[in-house]
């Protein structure tokens, strides 16, 4: 583009067509926000709500319980049940042989279902579970580090898929 500008016959017409390229450094200072935008930034009040597309949490768990539920009651008097259910998982190793790992997950249960749990449910119970992840802690320490974060499933369904034969529960 540069060639064709001395072309042009007036000098009007070529300072428009061939402006200069300035460029300017940017400082560091410039570049860094200041506290106060920060903080407007985070402000919960000076930020409309996002409104996201779809989103799904959901958990489907198929294994056996661990122990009899517990029956618990919250700090604000809600009572529930809460239970391990045992999943398997089968994988290949290196080698070619094949190995299992046994995984633990911490199940909550709440309302008409924590009843069902408490008179159906028993150690040793295949067990279908539909629910939603729920993590608990990972507040910031004094000290500046976090508490660990601990996962569970909050349970939505339950369906007993079968119970141990040998056990019968005393009501």
């Amino acid at each position: 583009m540069l060639r064709y500008c001395g072309n042009l016959a007036s000098s009007s017409a070529r300072s428009l067509a061939c402006r200069t390229f300035a460029t300017t450094e940017v400082r560091h200072v410039d570049s860094q926000p200041g506290q106060k935008d920060v903080d407007q930034l985070f402000n919960a009040e000076s930020q409309p709500r996002r409104r996201h597309a779809l989103c799904l949490n959901r958990i489907e768990l198929l294994g056996g319980c661990g122990d009899d539920p517990v029956a618990r009651v919250s700090r604000s008097g809600v009572e529930y049940v809460t239970f391990n259910l045992f999943t398997n998982i089968d994988f290949r190793k290196g080698d070619g042989s094949t190995g299992e790992r046994v995984e633990m997950h911490n199940i909550h249960v709440f309302g008409n279902q924590a009843n069902f749990v408490k008179s159906n449910i028993m150690k040793g119970s295949r067990v279908f579970v539909i629910g939603r992840l729920h993590y608990e802690g990972g507040a910031m320490r004094p000290d500046g580090t976090r508490s660990p974060r601990n996962a569970s499933i909050t349970a939505e369904n339950i369906l007993p898929i079968n119970r141990p034969a040998n056990q019968n529960r005393e009501e």
